[in-house]
């Protein structure tokens, strides 16, 4: 497994159901059948992949998750089966399982053994250095009686921590069937936080977080990814005052320069971003509040630098995952080169690494 936290998600599931199938996890020097869940953002994790088929040429590998067209293509002529996860039949026939049904339901019941709960799937955000809304399509959201079925099912196995995920759960939205299987039930008794044209000042993940907080039992709620272009006030008020959501905010920042934001297609501004945190930590108590950054992207000068770092002190985050800018071809970024040395970012990246992770 390579790359977020989804991929983590997936890599659980495709394992319980590959041993569902009979097949045995073993070392990568022993192994007859090699899956992997590909990573999105990173040029570096294709390479790894590149790599790995490299060094085992005699064994069967399938490769999921996200990948880029052109880098299927380079995969097939090294015999290497792209599956899309998200047609577990397939699989089947890439395993030459006889029965049909088998794949989809040991991958379905795969959830069960996960502490995370996907809330949706796909982007619409198309940042210029990620290829997610290429390879996962747009976004998708389910059905919130799936999320809270699923949900509640992880509580009653005694999961403690559930994590809600989603490339961006901020734009959740609650699907047409959940409003009317609702109002069905009992017409007189509309749950307003259910209709999607009333109650509108608050956001429909707010309306989820409400919901699963409803529920019986001794569990925590977290979930990422958040966007700070739709990191809205109810969605703050949501975690500062319901007493079942962690009091933990993973809200990227990828840099701490306007100008590189805008070429990042990230459409928000740090005097924004710094709103928002300053809203977070006036109304949410012992937040902890953690960031993602990408050094090295192209155009970023050390002044650009200089200023994430800036940021950074200013914030004073709990902890920080820092990426070092790789391109991605079929992305935007792509078109910019990859003019910043590599010894250049790793010394950025120590230098934020000290800065923040030290502690």
């Amino acid at each position: 497994m390579i790359g977020c936290q989804q991929n983590e998600h997936d890599g659980v599931r495709v394992n319980y159901m590959l041993e569902k199938l009979g097949l045995t996890p073993t070392p990568i020097e022993n192994a007859d059948l090699i899956v992997v869940v590909a990573c999105s953002v990173r040029q570096t994790a294709v390479d790894r992949v590149f790599g790995l088929v490299k060094n085992n040429p005699d064994k069967k590998i399938i490769l999921t998750g996200c990948v880029l067209d052109h880098d299927k293509k380079k995969f097939r002529l090294k015999k290497v089966v792209f599956w899309d996860i998200e047609k577990p039949e397939d699989l089947e026939k890439i395993l030459d399982i006889k029965d049909s049904k088998k794949a989809s339901r040991f991958l379905a019941e795969g959830q069960k053994i996960s502490s995370s709960v996907p809330i949706m799937s796909g982007c619409n955000n198309f940042c210029t250095y990620c290829a997610t809304a290429i390879t996962r399509g747009r976004e998708r959201s389910r059905k919130m009686e799936e999320i809270i079925r699923d949900v509640n099912n992880l509580i009653k196995q005694g999961q403690k921590e559930i994590i809600l995920l989603g490339q961006n759960v901020n734009s959740y939205r609650i699907s047409p069937s959940d409003v009317i299987l609702h109002s069905m039930r009992d017409p007189k008794k509309r749950d307003s936080r259910f209709r999607g044209n009333d109650n509108t000042r608050k956001s429909d993940f707010t309306k989820l977080l409400e919901k699963l907080n409803e529920l019986d039992g001794d569990f925590k709620i977290s979930f990422m990814s958040n966007h700070p272009k739709d990191m809205t006030d109810d969605i703050i008020e949501a975690v500062a005052s319901l007493p079942k959501i962690k009091k933990e905010i993973h809200l990227p920042l990828q840099s701490g320069s306007d100008k590189i934001l805008r070429e990042m297609n990230r459409p928000y501004t740090i005097q924004r971003y710094l709103d928002i945190v300053d809203n977070l930590k006036f109304k949410i108590q012992n937040l902890k509040l953690t960031t993602d950054v990408i050094v090295g992207f192209p155009g970023e000068t050390e002044e650009d630098f200089q200023k994430t770092v800036d940021l950074f002190k200013k914030v004073n985050f709990d902890s920080a995952y820092i990426n070092k800018y790789s391109p991605r071809k079929d992305t935007k970024a792509f078109k910019l080169g990859d003019p910043i040395p590599w010894s250049e970012k790793q010394r950025r990246w120590r230098l934020l690494n000290e800065t923040v992770n030290k502690k």
